[in-house]
């Protein structure tokens, strides 16, 4: 079966998408670290709440930044 060109350009959307988290999540993470700004490992670094609850997770992270 070929491949459709909507199949094809998903997967390309995906890629993207995952390698503009991927970038963004360590960009974010190695602030947290030298702010000194502690947030759960499911919110960073990959963490699965990066992925299956965005909002929320972002949320967490400008709670932990506002307490601190």
């Amino acid at each position: 079966m070929r491949i459709p060109k909507s199949i094809e350009k998903l997967l390309n959307q995906r890629i993207d998408a995952a390698l503009n988290v991927q970038s963004a999540d360590y960009k974010l993470a190695v602030w947290l670290e030298e702010n000194g700004i502690k947030v759960e490992e499911y919110d960073i670094l990959g963490g699965v709440e990066i992925y299956g609850n965005p909002e929320s997770s972002a949320e967490r992270i400008r709670q932990a930044i506002i307490n601190r």
